[in-house]
């Protein structure tokens, strides 16, 4: 989330405020240390943490930003959208409720559809706005590819969860 927020940002000469995660500040925090170790000057990224509805608020609804990013559920996008229309109408992306679908046809090779299906949910712990949340699959193969899926779901190596920080996770 920090690179593509903040790198393309940076790179065309804007200043950024990132409001962090209420949940998650730290690792905004770490990277913000490793920006200033790196040289980067004082000023051009800038962290705040805090609630969305103090912090988040004050953010989208000041005149002088002029472009806020979202990533984050619908409700919260709505938000952000009508404080950016009442303030100075500014600029606004929205990342919301990602529902990225696998596509499997019939001439697929079905046990490497089924892996990248199975990362594709998974990946980032499915904390991931492209996670392949839905699986469309062709009519004529469905039995082909829902057996060994679902097979592969339960399987005891796939479902090894244990500490995300852990060599041996799979899920965790």
């Amino acid at each position: 989330m920090w690179a593509w927020k903040i790198g393309p940002a940076v790179a065309t000469g804007n200043v950024v405020v990132l409001k962090t995660s209420e949940l998650t500040p730290l690792s905004a925090l770490v990277a913000a240390e490793l920006t200033a170790k790196a040289g980067f000057p004082p000023g051009v990224i800038n962290i705040l943490s805090g609630f969305g509805k103090t912090a988040g608020a004050a953010i989208t609804s000041h005149m002088d930003v002029d472009k806020v990013a979202f990533t984050g559920s619908t409700v919260t996008g709505r938000a952000v959208m009508k404080a950016a229309a009442n303030s100075n109408l500014k600029k606004v992306t929205l990342e919301l409720g990602g529902k990225s679908p696998n596509i499997v046809f019939d001439d697929a090779d079905i046990d490497e559809a089924i892996s990248w299906v199975n990362f594709g949910i998974f990946y980032n712990h499915g904390q991931c706005c492209c996670a392949g949340s839905r699986i469309y699959v062709q009519e004529g193969i469905y039995d082909t590819v829902s057996r060994p899926y679902t097979l592969q779901l339960t399987s005891e190596e796939s479902a090894n969860m244990s500490h995300s920080l852990s060599r041996n996770s799979r899920r965790g």
